[in-house]
């Protein structure tokens, strides 16, 4: 089950990723995670960063979440939950504010919310 929102600093994070067995134990997990910081916290780097993992992908099985973006007020703060097997869509949680062009990961079973825009400035914080 996802623990959502509990806020922490990208320091925090830093630290729990690099005492995370996964994450300090498996050299490929540390490059994916690097990979995705930094296409998303660089966002004038994204040209130079395009790989296979950076398009939008579908999956068939489990559930999807729709977090944040665009919405008719400039910044969606709304998670969403998609369950593919019974069509259906449920609110989840809210993010402290709004957030664009983020990176999204999951790791112990929690979705970490990270870096992006607010709309006016560059963000340096996670939401879990």
């Amino acid at each position: 089950q996802y623990s959502l929102f509990d806020f922490l600093s990208f320091s925090q994070f830093l630290a729990d990723m690099e005492n995370n067995a996964l994450f300090r134990d498996d050299i490929e997990c540390q490059k994916l995670i690097m990979e995705a910081m930094k296409y998303h916290l660089l966002p004038e780097r994204r040209p130079m960063l395009q790989s296979p993992r950076t398009k939008p992908r579908k999956s068939t099985v489990g559930v999807l979440f729709a977090v944040g973006g665009m919405d008719a007020t400039k910044g969606a703060t709304s998670i969403e939950k998609y369950e593919l097997r019974t069509n259906t869509w449920t609110p989840v949680a809210n993010m402290n504010g709004r957030r664009l062009q983020f990176g999204v990961a999951v790791l112990d079973d929690k979705l970490f919310v990270v870096g992006g825009r607010d709309g006016l400035k560059t963000l340096n914080t996670v939401e879990c």
